[in-house]
């Protein structure tokens, strides 16, 4: 068999599956919770061969690895109405509260891409919110992003997916749970590993972008393909045109760095009513 393909494998107690990520599932659990767990079960047999199952091994203890930080970050967070809501531990993953509206990139993009601008703008205050209170918490989010944006019953925004860091009070690191942004929402620095405050609004920034006009920020690049294009574009500033759009001079802001915190954009975001 392929090592690299991934095939649903069913947890006790999950009934359907709802989404797949880089290293974990998500699954229903009921019409409340879901089950967030590793790609790769726990026992795998001699199906593959050895460098194979070595892959699949790696790929299992970086999910279990990102899934206990994402545990213990969450629960310093505690309980927040921007902040994804951890019910409990289960053998396999945590048991998170169901979104059942998805992530905002997927709802503006397949779902309501003719949603109001006043609801756009409702979603980047409480984008920015989510951030500042997980900031304020020690925690850096890492790979911030639209797609890390939940949406619930009432369409109010909650911050997912929580594998980043966590930081003592002098800002040395507890926790590291590898998390890194994509490429259209990553601030240019030597380090990619790097992560602060700054990477954070940044990365906020391009959510800000594409809640405002439903795109990213160049629609014509591939995020992969032409990372390193991105890169450029943005170390040299040439950003897509940001005048025409409300909000535009706060993205700008976010990706030259002008921020020092994410209430400062909170605050901008809120005179835009």
């Amino acid at each position: 068999m392929n090592p690299f393909e991934f095939r649903p494998w069913y947890p006790k107690g999950v009934t359907h599956f709802i989404a797949a990520g880089a290293s974990n599932y998500i699954a229903a659990v009921n019409k409340d919770t879901v089950l967030k767990f590793p790609l790769v079960p726990p026992k795998e047999t001699d199906i593959y061969t050895s460098k194979g199952l070595d892959y699949r091994r790696n790929i299992r203890e970086a999910a279990v690895k990102g899934l206990d930080v994402e545990e213990k970050i969450l629960n310093t967070l505690g309980q927040h109405p921007r902040i994804i809501r951890l019910i409990r531990t289960h053998e396999d993953g945590l048991v998170l509260e169901y979104m059942p509206n998805g992530s905002v990139e997927r709802y503006l993009r397949d779902v309501a891409p003719d949603t109001s601008l006043k609801q756009r703008l409702k979603w980047t205050c409480q984008a920015a919110e989510a951030l500042a209170y997980a900031h304020g918490k020690n925690v850096l989010h890492c790979d911030f992003s639209v797609g890390n944006l939940l949406l619930d019953r009432d369409l109010t925004i909650k911050l997912c997916d929580f594998q980043g860091r966590l930081l003592h009070s002098d800002g040395t690191v507890i926790l590291d749970g590898g998390a890194a942004e994509g490429s259209m929402s990553s601030m240019p620095r030597p380090d990619r590993n790097y992560c602060d405050r700054k990477t954070d609004i940044f990365a906020l920034g391009t959510a800000i972008y594409f809640m405002v006009t439903g795109q990213t920020p160049y629609p014509e690049l591939d995020t992969i393909d032409d990372e390193d294009e991105i890169r450029k574009r943005f170390e040299d500033g040439v950003f897509p045109p940001l005048a025409r759009h409300q909000g535009g001079d706060v993205v700008r802001s976010c990706w030259k760095g002008c921020y020092e915190s994410a209430t400062e954009v909170m605050l901008d975001l809120q005179t835009l009513f």
